[in-house]
C-alpha cells in the first residue's frame, strides 16, 4: 500500500507542478494552450497561459530576482519537466530537491508578503515544495521508472 500511496502522491503533485510550469514556458499574450490541456485544466487555465510566459520574467524582475529571464526559464523547466519526472518517478531524489527549492523561492519571494493563508498566500507553494522534498527523502516507491531501472 505504501508504494500505491507514493504513486498517488507523485501523480497529483507532479501533474500540479507541470500545470504551473507550462504557462511559464509556453504562455504569453496571444498564446493558447492546446484544447485538450484546457479541457483537463479547466476554464481558468487559458487566462493563466495568456498572462504568463514573458510576464512571469517581468514579475520576477519586480521582485528583485537576479537574472529574471533565466530564473523564469529555470523555474518553468523545473515545474514542467520536474513535475512530469516526479509523476513518472524518474530521477525522483534530485528532481524532488530541485522542485522543493523552486517552491521555497516561490513561497518566500512571490507569496510570503501575503501570509500563509488565502489568495496569494504561501500555503500552496509550501505544500508542493514539502511534497517534493518528502519524495526526495523517501524515494518514489516500487511503482516508478526509478524502480524499473534500479
Amino acid at each position: 500500500m505504501k508504494d500505491l500511496g507514493l504513486l498517488v502522491l507523485r501523480l497529483v503533485a507532479g501533474t500540479t507542478l507541470a500545470a504551473h510550469g507550462y504557462p511559464k514556458l509556453f504562455g504569453g499574450p496571444g498564446k493558447q494552450a492546446h484544447p485538450l490541456i484546457v479541457k483537463a485544466m479547466g476554464p481558468n487555465y487559458p487566462a493563466a497561459v495568456e498572462r504568463s510566459g514573458p510576464g512571469f520574467a517581468v514579475g520576477l524582475e519586480r521582485m528583485g530576482v537576479p537574472s529574471p529571464k533565466v530564473a523564469a526559464r529555470v523555474s518553468g523547466i523545473t515545474e514542467l519537466g520536474g513535475g512530469l519526472a516526479l509523476a513518472a518517478g524518474f530521477m525522483t531524489r534530485p528532481i524532488g530537491l530541485a522542485a522543493a527549492f523552486n517552491m521555497g523561492v516561490a513561497a518566500w519571494k512571490a507569496h510570503g508578503k501575503n501570509g500563509f493563508y488565502g489568495q496569494g498566500g504561501y500555503e500552496f507553494p509550501l505544500l508542493l515544495g514539502t511534497v517534493a522534498l518528502a519524495l526526495s527523502l523517501t524515494g518514489p516507491g516500487a511503482i516508478s521508472i526509478d524502480a524499473l531501472v534500479g
